[in-house]
């Protein structure tokens, strides 16, 4: 398994980060460069001629590089079939060890150096990077691969770094939960525990600060670090599965937003769904626990005890059966409904496997 983190190299002076900025401009040009003759020639190759064609103060190795990535880029948009014109690169650069190696610090208030080629050859850039606490495990207990991606945002300065790390196996024994997630409590579980009890507060903080201003910035970071933390202490050492509903399409399904009240929809746009989703499902990986997405449909209409189906059952926090009168929090019956269908469709695919090993396999 692989992850992929983020480190700040602001910390470089004045001249470093010049540096950068005139090793990523003639990158992105070799780049573009290449990718027109892949285009006008229509093939995905490029001969030594071609590539040394470029005129630029790059070394033929960094132009190699970004010969390589102008090639993955054509291929994956030959691969996807669009149409109209190749649209001009201006991404992160993707280099290997031989451009990025990265150090310890020694008795520095920074702890990592990143020793990064430049257009300035037999000169690399010696550039700081701090670490952070969700990053020290990584540093610690993954191995860092090769490489690293350079990229530019805002005129800020970022390397990510990619830690990869055996998958464990994946437990036999322990519990399976369903998670409903929420607005008002970020998770209720089907064993009746409740999680990320601030979250609407968090959206609501963000709600009131002005789009991009420095503020705003501050509440998403402090709602991700706060989704984050609330994923963690979820019991995952003794629980076998957990099975999640799989809404991350649902800010596009217009008809259902409509159907939404105004003052939800507002809040809506805060809501941070993909990244809890994302974030189990890593912590799932991680800790060896299956993981299972259902679609959520009729979850929160659906009477946990006798199945009846109602959108009225629900009102707000509760669920009362329009049938058995069956009441209940109703994001705990939601969850207890997600853990269901998640059994009977993982029950469905092991019977299904097993009738189709017996096609292969008739007795004799």
């Amino acid at each position: 398994m692989k992850r992929t983190l983020k480190f700040s190299l602001n910390s470089a002076n004045t001249g470093k980060i010049s540096a950068l900025n005139k090793l990523t401009n003639e990158y992105k040009k070799a780049v573009n460069f290449y990718l027109q003759i892949l285009s006008s020639t229509n093939k995905y190759i490029l001969s030594e001629k071609e590539v040394k064609s470029f005129s630029s103060p790059l070394s033929y190795r960094y132009k190699q590089c970004a010969k390589r990535q102008a090639v993955k880029i054509w291929k994956s948009w030959r691969r996807n079939k669009k149409k109209g014109e190749l649209p001009e690169f201006d991404g992160a650069l993707i280099l290997d060890s031989r451009f990025i190696k990265i150090e310890k610090a020694k008795a520095s208030t920074f702890n990592y150096w990143v020793r990064m080629a430049t257009l300035n050859k037999g000169h690399p850039a010696l550039i700081p990077i701090k670490s952070y606490d969700y990053a020290n495990d990584y540093f610690n207990n993954w191995k860092l691969t090769n490489g690293g991606r350079l990229r530019q945002e805002n005129n800020n300065w970022f390397l990510l770094l990619t830690f990869e790390k055996e998958t464990p196996p994946k437990k036999q024994k322990g519990k399976i939960i369903g998670i409903d997630i929420g607005i008002k409590k970020l998770m209720a579980t089907s064993e009746k525990e409740f999680y990320g009890k601030e979250i609407e507060l968090l959206m609501d903080k963000i709600q009131k600060k002005k789009q991009g201003s420095k503020a705003f910035k501050r509440a998403i970071k402090e709602r991700d670090y706060y989704v984050n933390k609330t994923a963690k202490e979820l019991p995952l050492d003794s629980v076998k599965a957990i099975v999640m509903e799989n809404i991350k399409n649902i800010k596009r399904n217009t008809k259902k937003e409509k159907r939404l009240r105004k003052e939800f929809r507002s809040k809506f746009q805060r809501w941070t769904y993909p990244k809890l989703f994302s974030r189990v499902n890593q912590l799932c990986e991680i800790n060896g626990v299956h993981f299972f997405a259902i679609d959520p449909a009729y979850t929160s209409q659906t009477c946990s005890r006798c199945g009846f189906v109602h959108k009225l059952s629900r009102n707000g926090e509760v669920f009362k059966c329009r049938n058995c009168g069956y009441t209940q929090d109703a994001d705990y019956n939601a969850s207890l409904n997600i853990l269901n269908l998640g059994i009977a469709q993982q029950s469905m695919v092991a019977e299904s496997a097993k009738v189709s090993q017996m096609d292969i396999c008739p007795l004799n």
